[in-house]
């Protein structure tokens, strides 16, 4: 009898042990990576002529964890894309030369895909004339929690002679303008409604008449 009541009790501790905290295994991530080259507002040099005024350049980035393969994407000043894939971590791609590009790499596995963490601009090799059109801005976001927000934006051109920008920003994908022909390269405590889309553009001018157009479309929840 004692050994019955013994061999029950094992078999409720038994089961106790293996059934409790099992939530199954964690489910599979992206991990998040960063673009290698071309470097970032430069005139990627490195490259192979392959004729008619294309080059064909290298294209690198950081292993993203559990990743299968990479979408390249690279879109051209005037929104011509091309678009290539990879299952390593790394890509040559067929470009026209003396072109400005920005170029962004998604990390994918099954259903799941992650951006890299930022989207790079660059000219391609070929550059002569001295009167390029300025880099995209880097836009940065922050939200101060109690209904606005600062912006903040980085302009770069390879001729040193950015003027002035113009902000846009409303809840229609074509903004009202907010601020025109500024030097200011940031706004602070700018009011916004809570879950509400909002677009947003900056548009950087150089001293020769040269634009490039910026957009960020944001959501910040209550």
């Amino acid at each position: 009898m004692k050994l019955i009541r013994l061999l029950i009790i094992i078999a409720i501790i038994f089961q106790s042990c293996s059934s409790g905290g099992d939530d199954g295994p964690a489910p599979i991530v992206l991990g998040a990576f960063d673009l290698v080259f071309p470097d970032n507002n430069e005139v990627c040099t490195e490259g192979t002529d392959v004729g008619n005024d294309m080059v064909s350049i290298p294209f690198r980035w950081n292993n993203s964890a559990n990743a299968s393969s990479y979408n390249i994407e690279v879109r051209d000043e005037n929104g011509q894309t091309y678009n290539a894939s990879a299952t390593s971590n790394s890509v040559d791609i067929a470009l026209p030369k003396g072109t400005q590009f920005t170029w962004k790499v998604t990390a994918t596995l099954d259903a799941l895909a992650l951006p890299s963490n930022e989207t790079w601009s660059f000219y391609s090799e070929g550059i002569t004339a001295d009167n390029h059109i300025p880099f995209p801005a880097t836009i940065t976001l922050t939200d101060n929690q109690d209904g606005t927000i600062n912006i903040s934006w980085i302009g770069s051109d390879l001729d040193n002679d950015i003027d002035a920008y113009d902000v846009k920003l409303g809840t229609s994908d074509n903004p009202p303008t907010i601020l025109s022909n500024t030097q200011d390269v940031s706004i602070q405590n700018q009011s916004i409604n809570y879950d509400t889309v909002y677009y947003l553009e900056i548009i950087t001018k150089d001293q020769k008449g040269n634009s490039s157009k910026s957009k960020k479309r944001f959501n910040f929840k209550s």
